[in-house]
């Protein structure tokens, strides 16, 4: 665990939320780095695909005949036609521009009336590869060839996913619904993870969420390019969040960072996890797009019920204060009265304590050989 004391006191600048400039180095800041792209569970079966968008650079994951998950740009290297769109499962992959086909490998395998013409050779012509890993089941793609694989850049964070969450495996996909469904924000990425990182407004600004939660007890521990957050429960059956079954239910919620844009969480209630990938549209304006696990069986006749009841809470309640703190928040970043802000952190990582935001900013401003 790293050390959380560091001297520097300020925040980012608000430079950092607004500018056009900024938005342009976040965005390549993103595609040297391990994007969230999807579940295994999602590629159960070879030739299975799913796509996905990085902001103007399009990539599609497929199972190969072998097993083997395998990302490629979503581009005919023909003439630069999309190739497959959505999600589906197919023997071949076939350019609709001209029927172009190629392997689940990515090799050609055919043109048409090629014969007599002065086509390049089927093994001069193969789609072009993005590098793919798979964390704890969630894929991973990653634009920069010379990037350090997962395990170097957050070492120890699926064995530490694993040991704290032993179900996981065992989880299936259930899509972008519950309290991991997709959602835009009217405001910058890190105003929304800076957020996420801290739980000094939990109670200020969440009072379901405080009565169902012991605040007090809430740590944030700090790693290599990650964080980890353990959030007890009062334990108590009825609160004014939604109910918890204290026999069958997830009582500590648990919530990882993965530097830049990747959240995980197991949170409290039903059995369950998410993950979501926090895009940046404009200075102004975030899409939070996210993957809900599920359970292979109930755990209990009542699970489904409490599962909607939670969903219906994160949707109508603390997604909804979440959304309104980030975007007034935003519009404090254009103030002229405003130009950075000032941590709250002490060394015992209190349940206020702001250092896991800080923990961010660091390695923000180090990705960007910068200063605050």
């Amino acid at each position: 665990m790293l050390d959380t004391a560091t001297p520097r006191a300020r925040t980012l600048a608000a430079r950092h939320y607004t500018s056009v400039q900024s938005l342009e180095a976040d965005r390549e800041l993103m595609l040297r780095s391990w994007q969230l792209a999807g579940h295994e569970t999602q590629l159960a079966e070879a030739g299975q695909f799913i796509t996905l968008s990085l902001f103007d650079q399009n990539i599609f994951l497929v199972r190969d005949r072998e097993g083997e998950v395998r990302a490629f740009y979503n581009v005919c290297p023909h003439r630069g036609h999309q190739l497959v769109e959505g999600s589906g499962k197919k023997a071949v992959l076939t350019c609709p521009y001209h029927a172009w086909t190629f392997g689940l490998d990515g090799n050609l395998r055919g043109m048409p009336k090629r014969d007599g013409t002065d086509a390049p050779a089927r093994a001069e012509v193969c789609l072009s590869h993005v590098r793919v890993e798979s964390l704890a089941g969630f894929l991973f793609v990653n634009l920069d060839d010379n990037a350090p694989s997962l395990g170097e850049f957050a070492p120890g964070l699926e064995a530490q996913m694993l040991e704290r969450i032993p179900e996981l495996p065992d989880l299936l996909i259930e899509g972008d619904s519950a309290y991991g469904h997709t959602y835009t924000c009217k405001s910058n990425w890190k105003v929304m993870l800076d957020n996420y990182l801290e739980c000094h407004h939990c109670g200020p600004a969440h009072h379901s969420f405080d009565d169902m939660m012991n605040i007090a007890e809430n740590r944030f521990e700090l790693y290599q390019n990650y964080t980890y957050q353990h959030a007890p429960t009062a334990r108590k059956t009825k609160n004014e969040a939604f109910r918890l079954d204290l026999e069958h239910d997830v009582l500590d919620g648990q919530f990882w960072f993965l530097f830049p844009n990747t959240i995980f969480g197991q949170f409290p209630g039903a059995r369950g996890f998410y993950a979501s990938r926090f895009d940046p549209v404009r200075p102004d304006l975030t899409e939070r797009r996210s993957l809900s696990l599920t359970t292979p069986e109930p755990t209990d006749p009542d699970m489904a019920a409490r599962s909607a009841e939670r969903a219906e809470w994160s949707t109508n309640i603390v997604s909804a204060e979440d959304r309104e703190l980030c975007e007034n928040v935003q519009r404090g970043m254009h103030q002229r009265g405003f130009k950075q802000g000032w941590y709250v952190t002490d060394p015992d990582a209190h349940d206020i304590s702001e250092h896991a935001m800080r923990h961010f900013h660091d390695i923000y401003l180090a990705a960007m050989d910068e200063d605050a």
